[in-house]
């Protein structure tokens, strides 16, 4: 279920690191693993997955440790305008007036893992406590939507840019029961979006340069 939230006016600035949504690879990056009770360690994503799905069983017990706060960043994607279908707003001409367009435009925030699958909230929040503090709980998407202007000066190209303020945490989990006894996860990483972390703002840059979405 996506939640629909107005943005009649472009948020606050963020305070936190900007990452470049488009091409941000953190959370698929690091190398998460399992170790068996038995000794067997395996490194591919499915198996650290169906290790780590064990948990949603009655049998199970899973815990959840911290090993790294990653920290806490602003993610921001180029929207497209979804009134216009058009892509960036050019201003490319000699002795051009400035552009002033209204943008209507949406992008879906997502809560993200690298086991290689969509993050089932539930395991993740309910028997992990990973992200708990988010904020969201019947969805592993967040939709923002809204209506901003933007004004792209001569010699600028631009478009509406929507963030949302995402944690970002390293997590070891460890499971007693289930396949072959029990097991250790290591190096799992979660980004989840974070209570009021919507953002929206504009990326102009000046003709021959790329936007965020490398147009």
């Amino acid at each position: 279920m996506a939640l629909a939230m107005a943005m009649p006016a472009a948020s606050a600035a963020s305070s936190l690191q900007e990452v470049n949504g488009h091409t941000d690879k953190w959370v698929k990056q690091g190398s998460p693993s399992v170790t068996y009770d038995n000794g067997t360690t395996l490194n591919r994503q499915s198996d650290v997955l169906e290790a780590l799905q064990q948990c949603s069983t009655l049998s199970v017990s899973c815990a959840s440790t911290t090993v790294e706060d990653a920290g806490q960043v602003t993610k921001w994607y180029d929207a497209e305008n979804t009134d216009l279908g058009t892509g960036p707003i050019q201003n490319c001409s000699p002795n051009a007036n400035d552009i002033t367009q209204t943008i209507t435009a949406a992008h879906t925030f997502s809560w993200g893992w690298n086991v290689g699958a969509s993050v089932d909230v539930t395991l993740v929040k309910d028997k992990l406590g990973i992200g708990a503090s988010a904020g969201f709980t019947q969805s592993h998407t967040e939709m923002s939507t809204g209506a901003v202007g933007i004004t792209v000066k001569p010699g600028q190209k631009g478009m509406l840019k929507m963030g949302y303020d995402m944690d970002r945490k390293v997590t070891n989990v460890s499971i007693q029961g289930g396949k072959f006894g029990g097991a250790q996860i290591s190096g799992l990483r979660t980004e989840t979006p974070l209570p009021g972390g919507k953002r929206v703002g504009q990326d102009i840059v000046p003709c021959g340069q790329q936007l965020l979405n490398g147009r």
